[in-house]
């Protein structure tokens, strides 16, 4: 009498460590992505952050003749909204001085990533747009 095997069929240990490992690569390679799409996108809102201020302080400038002391005085002057203090895209507050550097109207800047002033991935208004992005 002959016995009927059931064979079952299934994957090798080498096929299973296999598919895992390709599943690693392309998770690393879409983290990475996602990781550096991150750091651009912070960067584009600390730009356009950059841009509501600036465009604050010449407002309060023309109101008053003068740049205000501190970015404090646009909040008590009711021309930016208290609720959304300016930051950066990294959560660092933004540099202002109403004295500006080389020839500028006044300094306004970020920390940037690092969130350390003075170190070279700073974003400065008034060159910001000539930075690559």
């Amino acid at each position: 009498m002959k016995k009927n095997r059931i064979h079952a069929r299934a994957f090798s240990l080498l096929e299973l460590m296999l598919v895992v490992a390709i599943i690693a690569v392309l998770s690393g390679i879409v983290a990475y992505s996602v990781t550096a799409g991150g750091e651009k996108a912070k960067a584009k809102a600390t730009m356009a952050t950059l841009d509501i201020v600036s465009n604050a302080l010449k407002t309060y400038h023309l109101d008053n003749s003068a740049y205000p002391p501190a970015i404090a005085s646009l909040y008590a002057a009711k021309i930016l909204d208290s609720a959304k203090p300016a930051k950066d895209g990294w959560g660092s507050d933004l540099i202002y001085s109403p004295q500006g550097l080389n020839g500028q109207e006044f300094t306004l800047r970020s920390p940037g990533p690092d969130k350390q002033p003075g170190t070279p991935d700073d974003i400065d208004y008034f060159t910001m747009n000539k930075q690559p992005q």
